[in-house]
């Protein structure tokens, strides 16, 4: 089945199972890789995106929920790694690990 998702500013028409995790979606059809899989239960918070301003866990959405909403992905934050949170990860090195680290990250950004 074809999948219209509006990821990062861009509409991207992908072939998939349309109850695939979108999370799977993002990282295998589109290339986005920033976004992470960690637990597959919905509760670390590596796999969070934003759908239409809100945070949610991409693990446990299928693809065809996501359809024609608005995502937003940490790759769309900026293209050069320039929004202040990125800049400040960078700064302070923040370890890379994948679990909290990227919940935390999300978590700043609704403040």
């Amino acid at each position: 089945m074809s999948i219209q998702l509006k990821i990062n500013g861009k509409t991207r028409s992908i072939d998939v199972d349309p109850t695939m995790p979108l999370l799977w979606a993002i990282r295998d059809y589109i290339g986005l890789t920033g976004t992470k899989y960690g637990c597959g239960i919905a509760q670390c918070g590596a796999c969070t995106v934003y759908l239409q301003g809100t945070p949610v866990r991409s693990c446990s959405i299928p693809a065809s929920a996501a359809e024609n909403i608005e995502i937003t992905t940490i790759e769309g934050l900026s293209e050069n790694n320039s929004h202040p949170i990125q800049q400040a990860w960078i700064i302070e090195q923040v370890p890379q690990c994948g679990y909290s680290n990227r919940d935390k990250f999300w978590r700043l950004l609704r403040c």
